[in-house]
């Protein structure tokens, strides 16, 4: 068997597929705390408009994110956390507190 097929069918290289990069990882956090529209993500992280809009796309198109509008009829939209992508906060609390212990060594 190749290295190149069981890299496409180990359950970390699946999940890796759907949030192995660091933005598409800051926008899932941001979106567990809270923000939900466009220029919300944008602010809090400072991610360039066409990072962000990919980003976002990968997140619903994986059902990370759902993205519906604000209220009905409104053309504005938000994307909220599925239960998929509830299912992240507790190996990104994890991550952070990873983070926070070794940030400085």
């Amino acid at each position: 068997m190749s290295n190149d097929f069981r890299m496409k069918t180990v359950p970390e290289a699946k999940a890796l597929e759907q949030v192995g990069d660091r933005w598409t990882l800051l926008i899932l956090w941001a979106s567990l705390n809270g923000i939900s529209r466009f220029d919300d993500y944008q602010r809090e992280l400072g991610v360039a408009r066409n990072i962000l809009s990919t980003r976002l796309r990968r997140l619903v198109d994986s059902g990370l994110l759902a993205k519906r509008p604000v209220h009905e009829g409104a053309r504005r939209l938000e994307y909220r956390v599925t239960a998929k992508g509830q299912e992240l906060h507790g190996p990104l609390r994890e991550i952070e507190a990873w983070g926070a212990r070794w940030k400085d060594r």
